[in-house]
Parts: structure tokens; sequence; C-alpha cells
């Protein structure tokens, strides 16, 4: 799909033009200088032969920022894909190192994130220098990972569970009609699933079908990339799934493992000569591995990124205590998120925007604001929207105004539709000897009362608003992704689609990782392959104190609150 919004000359132009002043460029000048000879000092230093990445936990996309007074009580910022990617690249550019072995344990990323992590560890490969794996357990996607590596290593008593995918949605609605609690909510359209769990008693139809549409694209792909890493049939893998529970000769006589061993075997398994590897983690060579030198552009030029994580609230972005069901734990506020952008527009130099979205959706309003934002920034200087494993609903309107969409091929994204509703509690109540009295004034007051239940006023008018609301968002759609109306229809009604089947109906415009979103801005910026620029994460200045203790929780549940009080949610749920 072509780009649909050219450069407006001026704003950019002048960014594109900004040369450093001579002050700027003797200090890079001269770090530039201290850090080659630094590179020099530490060439002279015994590095090991292998180096030992564990890689474990969420994967967040860029580095985190933790407050030092959460780091003081124990809380350490999760390793991101930026770090193992410059880690990969620091092994790969030293030529006294022979590779990597990477340790896979306690994944708990998205099917995105870890589809990035396997396109870092195939880079690497690519590289020439070799990779190797060991895995004393794993499920299928620590599996899908580590089948990346040029050797697969595992113990005598490891435990391979490579389990096929699956999805699990309890529906309570036999359960809530026994307790008295009557579910009052309204979807546009039939795969809109958000409220199916407390509307039905069992799975619809349409909701099957979208899941299984889902979970088979998934699974082709982890299928089609082990089989490709192994040398094996896609039969042959798909066969071991079903088997389900591997023992580790089972495994080996697959094909699916290489060795097994245990880990003190590998400085013999992968020495050469006779001599035994040398192997050393990461944090003990981190100091004798030479650090790239950055050339920076003439023009001073850099790629902001600004980032949008977690359910979209109005206000500013806080941590849940505890993650809810649908919303997760952390809250993106548009407020803060605006804050970003405009951030990232004052900065010197900036000829794109990598807008990295992972975000189920939420609030309606703060959505279409933070798309304002994206628009208008979009109007001067190229904003690419980098999708990672979820930027569903909400989450997609504020990415299709963007100059280019970025997506995984697992990447879950679309929902384009609308849910909204209450819990009547009143039969409940009493129940339990609770006998509530309202008091209202006006035929429509009682509607965000949890004891009173809908008038048919009261739907009328709730189902109006959300028409309107859906309308927009296909609008915003059609505007930005240059569709006509009735195409934005057939792959709306609250569907959602992986990243391949996204783009396939027009949705996104390329399958990629960050990086690959990152080269689309350079193109869309004029910037040369060839030119070095740096990537540079914009954390928006604060606009009120950050509180701690009960003042935190407070503010982080009455910004669910406020959520909970809008009329419509662009909220996705599979």
């Amino acid at each position: 799909m072509a780009d649909r919004q050219a450069p407006d000359p001026g704003r950019a132009g002048r960014r594109r033009a900004h040369v450093p002043s001579l002050l700027a460029l003797l200090v890079q000048g001269a770090g530039q200088a201290l850090q080659a000879a630094w590179n020099l000092l530490v060439g002279l230093l015994p590095a090991p032969d292998f180096v030992v990445l564990d890689v474990s936990g969420p994967l967040p996309e860029r580095r985190e920022r933790v407050p030092r007074l959460q780091q003081w009580v124990g809380r350490r910022p999760a390793l991101s894909l930026e770090e193992v990617r410059a880690r990969l690249r620091r092994v790969a550019a030293d030529p006294r190192v022979d590779g990597v072995v990477l340790n896979v344990h306690d994944l708990q990323a998205g099917v995105g994130a870890l589809e990035a992590l396997r396109t870092a560890l195939e880079a690497f490969r690519a590289s020439g220098k070799h990779l190797a794996a060991y895995l004393p357990t794993a499920d299928l996607p620590a599996y899908y990972v580590a089948s990346a590596a040029h050797r697969l290593v595992v113990p005598e008593s490891a435990e391979l569970a490579l389990l096929g995918p699956r999805t699990e949605v309890p529906f309570l609605r036999a359960a809530l009609d026994r307790l008295g609690v009557l579910p009052q909510f309204h979807h546009i359209a039939e795969y809109k699933t958000a409220a199916h769990r407390w509307l039905y008693p069992e799975m619809p139809a349409p909701q099957r079908e979208m899941l299984t549409a889902l979970l088979t694209d998934v699974f082709d792909h982890i299928v089609a990339a082990v089989a490709a890493s192994r040398g094996l049939a896609p039969e042959r893998v798909r066969e071991a799934v079903d088997e389900g529970l591997l023992s580790p000769e089972a495994a080996r006589s697959r094909g699916l493992v290489d060795l097994v061993a245990f880990e003190d075997d590998l400085p013999r398994l992968l020495g050469r000569d006779g001599r035994p590897a040398r192997l050393q983690p990461w944090a003990q060579v981190a100091r004798r591995l030479p650090v790239p030198v950055r050339r920076r552009d003439r023009h001073g030029r850099a790629i902001a990124v600004v980032q949008l994580i977690g359910a979209i609230v109005p206000g500013e972005s806080r941590e849940l205590p505890i993650p809810l069901p649908l919303l997760g734990r952390r809250l993106a506020g548009h407020e803060t998120v605006a804050r970003a952008f405009r951030a990232a527009e004052r900065m010197a130099g900036v000829a794109a925007v990598v807008f990295h979205v992972g975000s189920p959706g939420g609030s309606a309003v703060a959505s279409d604001l933070i798309w304002r934002e994206v628009e208008r920034v979009n109007r001067r200087t190229p904003v690419v929207v980098h999708m990672g494993s979820v930027a569903g609903s909400g989450g997609y309107y504020v990415s299709c105004a963007a100059r280019r969409i970025v997506a995984a091929r697992t990447t879950i994204t679309g929902s384009i539709g609308v849910v909204a509703g209450k819990f009547s509690v009143r039969e409940l109540a009493a129940k339990v000897g609770v006998r509530p009295e309202v008091i209202a004034l006006g035929a429509t007051a009682t509607m965000p009362s949890a004891t009173v239940p809908y008038t048919d006023r009261e739907w009328a008018a709730l189902r109006r608003w959300m028409d309107e609301v859906y309308a927009r968002f296909k609008a915003r759609v059609a505007a930005g992704r240059r569709m006509a109306p009735e195409a934005v229809e057939a792959v709306a009604r609250g569907r959602v689609w992986t990243g391949a089947q996204a783009l396939a109906h027009g949705l996104v415009d390329e399958l990629g990782d960050f990086e690959a979103a990152v080269r689309a801005a350079r193109e869309l910026a004029g910037i040369p392959p060839e030119v070095d620029v740096p990537v540079v994460t914009v954390h928006p200045p604060r606009a009120i104190g950050v509180p701690a203790g009960p003042q935190a929780w407070g503010e982080a549940v009455a910004a669910v609150g406020r959520l909970l009080a809008e009329p419509a949610w662009l909220l996705m749920s599979t």
C-alpha cells in the first residue's frame, strides 16, 4: 500500500537541515576517539570463546526505566529486546568470540515479542557466529525461540512439553444468573468479544471461528519456523507437538534436539582441537567487549521512539498494583502519550518518529485524543507504527493515522468495533437483603447505576452513542489507510487478525520487527542506509509527582474507574 501523507516541507525540512554546532562536533569527535581508544584497550584483554546469554521475562521492546525507589526495594528492569539485540551485535562484531550459548527460561512474553527475539537470533547466525542453546525445560514458545540455534542441547532430565497453542475463555453467564447479576452489554459487531464471557453461557460461533483462525495462523508459523531451522518436514514437527511430552532421547530421535548432555559438558562439546571452550556469562564479559563507535550523521538527525504500552485510559499513565482481566497491569494515559509526542517534536533533529504500540485498547475518548497527536505530528514528520504482540481495538485506532504500520507476523491486531454496558446487581442485592433506593431526575439519570437496569430509552441512547463511536472509528481507518468505507466494514465488525492476516487485508503495510520499523522511518525521512543516526526513546516529562504507597494504588484504581465510567470502550479480547 502506498504511503498516505506526503511530508510537509517547512518544519521537517528545517530539521533535516539542522547542523550541529562546532562545539557539539568537537565533543562528539572527542567521545568517538575515547571510545575507539577504549575498544583498542579491551581488545587486548582475554575474551571467552562463547558468551552465555540468559533470556527470560516479558521482553519489552525498549529498555525500561525503573524509579530509583523501586530499585531500592528490589525491582529490576526486565531484559528488553533492545538490549538483547545490542548484546548479540557486540558479540558478532568481536573476532575473538566464537559465538553465544543461549539459555532460555521463564519466558512471559507474547508471541510477537518471541518472534522478534527469534529474528534477532537468526540475524546473529547470519553473521557467521555459532549459536548454541541449552534447554533444561521447554514449552512450545521456548522451543520455538531456541530452535533458531545451530546446536540445541538438553540434559538427560529435560522436561520438554511441546504442547500446541490454546486459549481458554471462561463463560460466566450461568453463574451470574444464579447470583442474580444481570450483564447488560452491547457489542458492535459479532466479533467484538470483550463482553462475551458475561453475556453468553457458551462461546458463540463467530468467536469460535475467529479464535480458531488466530490459533491456526500462529501455529502454522511456529511449525514452519521450527521445521525450517531444524531441517524437518512440517508434518514431523506437528507429530512431535501431538505427542506432547517428549523425553530427551525421543526429541533427539525426532531431530528436535542435537545432543543430550549436561551444562558442564558444554565446554567440551563446543571446544576445538581437543581444547574445551571458555564459556562466560554476559555480566562478566560485557566490559571486555568493544562497543561500536557511532559516527553521527553530520546533519544531526535522529529517530525518536514514542511508546504506548498497556490499556488506554484518560489522564496519566499508571501501573496497577495487580493485573486486572482484559486490562492487564499497565495503563497508558493519553496525556502522558501526548506529552511524549510533543517532546519528540521539540527535540532538535528528529527526522521521523517510531510509535511502538502494545495495547489491547481501552477508552474511546483517550484513543481518539492519541490518534489526533499521531495524525497531527504525521503531517510534518513521518510517523511509523511498530506493533508489539498486541495492538488491537484502541491500539489499532491510535495506529491508523501513521504514515506506515509495521507488525509482527503473529501480532494480534484489528478488532475495529465497540463494546459498552454494565452489570445490574438489583436481584443480587435483594437476595442478601439490600434494598437500594434511588432518586433520579431526568429520563436517563440512572444509566450508570448498578442497581437499576437499563430502560428501553437508555438502551437506545447507549446504542446510538456506540454507533457514532463505531462510525468514527471506521472513518479514521478509511482515511488513514485510504480504504473505501465498505472495505473497512468488511474487515471490521470487531474481528481480530494476526499480523499476517492484517497485511493481506490492508490493515498494515509490512511484516517485521522494531528494526524494520526503524528502517521504514529512515526511508520516509530520506536518510540513506549507510548514514548512522541514533534511535532515541522519548521519556515524556512528568506533569505531576509520582505518588507512592496507598496513594499510588488509589490513583491507579481511580484511572480504571474513569475508564469504566465511559459510555463506550474500544477494548479487545479474544
